[in-house]
């Protein structure tokens, strides 16, 4: 019974590439999805979906598709290893298909890079290639890293190395604490004084300011009716500064007298001067 079946395949094959021959190569295969889910360990599932077409799709046989999707998704010395497959989609198991990391902020990961063409060339090169065409490059590719952060891609050749950090709460907290930023405490006995650091408003002093970037950095002091006051520090890693800063009222301006009026008080006083001195003569 079986190789009656074997033989009934075989021949409707041949007849399928015999009535194709004329007629040239089919496109019989397309590529539509590649969902690939990164584990922990870097290891990844991926489920390759696909369409086969027309006459063609019952006539290739699922051991020359295996073996062409095998060669298409090799990332490693390791092949894929097919988990399951029908004539719709497949699941392989990607063995080393991200290289993973310890970092100061959690567990990096590097994917590889699948070249897609690579299962066309196989498929050239296998003995359907003169009836047989296809595209292995999907339409859409999504790589899901521990973390469930996505990457999406559509329309490629080959999916590029992706490198993505899970981050760890406590490793984060951990490296945020050996933060090389400074801090700036600023004392004034005034109130409702303005900081400016490199022209950007900070806050009102007297106050703290944490987190400053090492290097130079330029402070302005403003207050309305007082004169500015500005300072220039250069903050090295994990620096604490503190500044005092004072800032002068400013004079209020003298109004000038009016012109041609300035003389007129002095004047009556002279006058006022000479009548008195008359008068006394006067009365001698």
């Amino acid at each position: 019974m079986a190789l009656t079946q074997s033989r009934t395949l075989r021949c409707g094959l041949i007849l399928v590439c015999m009535a194709l021959l004329i007629a040239g190569p089919v496109h019989a295969f397309t590529a539509n999805s590649l969902d690939i889910t990164v584990d922990k360990n870097g290891d990844a599932v991926a489920i390759f979906r696909f369409t086969l077409d027309g006459l063609i799709e019952n006539a290739i046989p699922q051991s020359v598709l295996q073996d062409q999707l095998q060669k298409g998704l090799t990332t490693s010395n390791d092949p894929p290893q097919l988990v399951s497959m029908d004539r719709s989609s497949a699941t392989l198991l990607l063995k080393n298909f991200s290289d993973v990391s310890d970092v100061p902020t959690g567990t990096q990961y590097q994917t590889a890079t699948i070249d897609f063409t690579k299962a066309e060339i196989a498929l050239k090169n296998s003995a359907v290639s003169s009836v047989i065409s296809a595209d292995f490059s999907p339409a859409k590719v999504t790589v899901t890293f521990p973390d469930n952060y996505t990457k999406e891609l559509d329309n490629v050749d080959t999916l590029p190395a992706i490198t993505h950090t899970v981050v760890d709460p406590a490793k984060q907290l951990a490296a945020g604490s050996g933060s090389t930023n400074g801090e700036i405490t600023v004392l004034s006995s005034q109130s409702g004084v303005r900081m400016y650091m490199d022209g950007t408003y900070t806050g009102d002093i007297p106050s703290s300011f944490m987190d400053i970037a090492p290097g130079p950095h330029t402070l302005e002091f403003r207050k309305d009716g007082y004169t500015p006051v500005t300072k220039t520090i250069n903050m090295t890693a994990g620096q604490t500064l503190q500044l005092s800063v004072f800032l002068a009222v400013i004079p209020p301006t003298a109004t000038p007298g009016a012109p041609g009026f300035s003389g007129i008080p002095a004047g009556i006083a002279l006058a006022f001067c000479i009548m008195v001195r008359m008068r006394k003569k006067g009365e001698e």
